[in-house]
């Protein structure tokens, strides 16, 4: 397969996780690919290790796996734009839940201020 046509079936992968994702991830099935493209590829034929090669190169793709049925990517925050508005979802990708551990809690003491009990079991440890 020629140079352009490696170009363009990358463009379209990254172009699909970079806009249709809102974590970041995104997988594209070969079925797909060939489907939009007519090409034959695999996680082992010549096309495949060439869109690989081609999909590693590209600033936008931060992880990438080849498996049997399709390639999974994660792009770098800055180029997905649905990532980017929502600060809960940045806390998501870093792998942070914040409805469930942060939100039901309120009671926060500063981390310089502790309770005479808690200086008692300091001290018998």
């Amino acid at each position: 397969m020629d140079k352009s046509k490696i170009r363009q079936l990358a463009d379209y992968a990254v172009r699909q996780c970079c806009d249709n994702s809102e974590n970041c991830y995104w997988s594209v099935s070969y079925d797909e690919l060939h489907h939009h493209f007519g090409v034959e590829v695999t996680d082992s034929n010549e096309n495949g290790k060439l869109l690989e090669k081609e999909l590693r190169q590209r600033e936008e793709i931060n992880e990438l796996i080849m498996t049997e049925d399709c390639i999974e990517m994660t792009c770098h925050l800055r180029y997905c734009p649905q990532c980017q508005g929502d600060p809960l979802s940045l806390l998501s990708v870093l792998g942070c839940n914040f409805y469930d551990d942060h939100e039901t809690e309120h009671h926060h003491e500063p981390a310089n201020e502790s309770s005479d009990e808690d200086e008692t079991q300091a001290l018998s440890m």
